[in-house]
């Protein structure tokens, strides 16, 4: 684990070139937590209640025992088709915390995303549509929504510089970014959503600054990226259509190897809040989506009709 001190601040401070009024907007304080994601497939029936799922991660099997009786008590809006309830299929990912307290550890669920993330989730939905298509089976499967876009990496997609203090500290960390896009698929507002440092630790306004830091640096790369838009008519569609989460990750060396083996496994974070997306306060339905959801090269694409009906599931110690 390695010690963020406040000195280092300093050279944070000079990489970003901050200047006098420049300053480092925290948005608001952080907190140490282990996070863990596990990876599985959820079918609800018409009345949204949880009629089969199943778990791709392998778990120790005391995590396994606590999910197995958390899930099935699971309620979700259910999904319609031409106005009509129906069964619906959707891929899942869960994310775990878990908190040091003088017993031990206390484990939560900290959020469930119900969307493709995966290109494997991308696969099996479709997988899924043509079975239920060939027994006659009338069935949703999350990612088939008809005014549904797919956003595509371009070249563009040019990361962001490694703040010089921060990589001399050998400090990595991700920041979650929400982007708003133009049908022509330039980007029309970026928001950081939440961001975290990677087993680090130290003062937490210092670590809070980094934060910041990597956040700035990240929107200011993000603007000028470009996507394509997979849609038969992208000027119909609305905001929570054209919105798509991108996770930027700063890490030394390659990442996808350690990314590969974070389901199943827990990872230190120092993570911010999850903040709200501006142009998606006040729509029904929106996903929520944190930075400890998503592995690098993945995104959470558009909205989705599958959602906890009773999200205070979520975040009680199992």
């Amino acid at each position: 684990m390695r010690m963020l001190k406040a000195g280092m601040l300093v050279l944070v401070l000079a990489s970003a070139g901050a200047q006098a009024g420049d300053r480092l907007a925290v948005q608001a304080a952080g907190e140490s937590v282990m996070t863990m994601r596990v990876d599985g497939d959820l079918l609800i029936d018409t009345e949204g209640r949880v009629k089969e799922y199943s778990l791709r991660t392998e778990l120790e099997p005391n995590l396994r025992q606590l999910l197995d009786k958390a899930i099935p008590a699971w309620r979700l809006a259910p999904v319609t088709q031409g106005g009509k309830p129906v069964n619906a299929k959707t891929p899942m990912r869960i994310i775990l915390a878990a908190k040091e307290v003088p017993a031990g550890y206390e484990v939560r669920i900290d959020n469930v995303v119900f969307s493709p993330i995966t290109k494997e989730d991308y696969k099996a939905a479709k997988a899924a549509r043509q079975a239920a298509r060939g027994r006659g089976e009338a069935i949703a499967v999350a990612g088939e929504q008809p005014r549904q876009p797919v956003f595509i990496d371009s070249k563009s997609l040019q990361p962001p510089g490694y703040p010089k203090g921060l990589m001399m500290a050998e400090v990595e960390g991700i920041v979650l970014l929400s982007l708003r896009l133009n049908p022509d698929g330039s980007v029309a507002e970026v928001t950081a959503s939440q961001s975290s440092l990677l087993n680090v630790k130290g003062r937490s306004d210092v670590l809070d600054k980094a934060r910041a830091l990597l956040e700035k640096e990240s929107m200011r790369a993000a603007k000028w990226w470009t996507f394509t838009v997979d849609a038969a008519h992208p000027e119909l569609l609305g905001a929570d259509d054209l919105t798509v989460r991108v996770p930027v990750q700063f890490r030394m060396g390659w990442a996808g190897d350690k990314d590969g083996k974070l389901a199943g496994s827990w990872r230190y974070e120092f993570r911010g809040p999850n903040l709200p997306v501006p142009w998606l306060l006040g729509k029904d339905g929106e996903q929520v989506v944190g930075v400890s959801d998503l592995a690098g090269g993945e995104q959470v694409l558009g909205s989705t009709p599958f959602r906890l009906s009773d999200r205070s599931v979520l975040d009680r110690a199992l």
